[in-house]
């Protein structure tokens, strides 16, 4: 006797085994006790705390998941992951769901958040620290407010906060190579 199983659930299940193949955690390890819940600093902000989010991931619901504001708000702060008693790296279950849904174009209802993200990383892999001015205008120019806190560029250059031109680091090359090797041979 067959069992038929949905294509949802199918795609939910492939999607869970890519999570625990990018984060090398195994998420049927989690039994719910909540300490990750209890600890994290961001649940406030969360439609779903850290360790629902692993039962989500266990029950195949993945479209929750990568839709979830929690995938999209979280911190990365590790609280969670450090008070695991499984020594389960949540933050790093949701990270790789985040960019997981990074690649399938789920945008979810913070997309300013995923904007600043892809901004940050992008401007970190091409000056290999972060360059404050050029992060800030191409945030507003994506985000189509040109002029979003054009008032503080006096007052941040007078105190010396932001510099005009990127600050170069010696080993470029490491930069590339971490990213690289982040993203599994891709430096895109």
């Amino acid at each position: 006797m067959a069992i038929c199983v949905s294509s949802t659930v199918a795609d939910g299940a492939a999607v869970v085994a890519e999570i625990e193949r990018r984060s090398g955690e195994r998420v049927s390890a989690c039994y719910q006790c909540g300490r990750c819940t209890s600890t994290c600093t961001g649940s406030f902000a969360f439609d779903y705390p850290p360790h629902r989010i692993m039962r989500l991931l266990q029950l195949g619901q993945v479209d929750e998941v990568l839709n979830s504001r929690t995938a999209q708000l979280c911190f990365d702060c590790m609280t969670c992951s450090t008070r695991c008693p499984m020594n389960i790296d949540v933050a790093n279950v949701i990270e790789h769901a985040k960019m997981i849904a990074d690649e399938l174009g789920i945008e979810g209802d913070e997309k300013d958040i995923r904007l600043f993200r892809l901004a940050f990383l992008q401007n970190v892999r091409r000056h290999g620290r972060l360059h404050e001015a050029r992060l800030l205008t191409w945030i507003n120019l994506r985000s189509f407010k040109p002029f979003n806190d054009l008032e503080l560029v006096p007052l941040i250059l007078r105190k010396k906060k932001i510099h005009i031109v990127p600050p170069r680091i010696r080993n470029r090359r490491l930069i590339h190579r971490i990213f690289r090797e982040v993203n599994g041979g891709d430096e895109s």
